[in-house]
């Protein structure tokens, strides 16, 4: 399955599927990406170069030397308006959450309804 932004595509299992797949996992399509900068590839053949700025070759250097220890947060793992914008869906209510930690159950109500809506849509 590939995916962009919210949606999800699922590829048949074809000889262009794979070489779709093959061509996303390599250093040329890693390559692009991370000129466009806001990406990083654990892909250990892509030349740091290949990064806009000093800033992102370095975490990207870190990305993989950490090897097997690296582990993506909850939100790499969701759709981008329950868990990847700033302000909304988990992030303002784990912010919430840190300001007034008491209310556990209502944090927990508030995640798993934020939660149906985005995966709903």
């Amino acid at each position: 399955m590939v995916t962009a932004g919210d949606a999800a595509v699922a590829l048949k299992d074809t000889k262009g599927a794979q070489a779709l797949l093959a061509f996303l996992a390599s250093p040329d399509a890693a390559r692009i990406w991370a000129a466009e900068g806001g990406f990083l590839s654990p892909n250990k053949s892509l030349d740091p170069a290949a990064y806009p700025n000093d800033v992102q070759r370095e975490i990207a250097k870190a990305l993989i030397g950490a090897g097997d220890d690296f582990r993506f947060d909850m939100s790499d793992q969701m759709p981008q308006s329950f868990g990847g914008t700033p302000g909304k869906g988990e992030w303002k209510a784990l912010q919430d959450f840190l300001k007034n930690p008491k209310d556990v159950a209502g944090t927990q109500a508030r995640l798993e309804a934020d939660a149906a809506k985005a995966y709903k849509g």
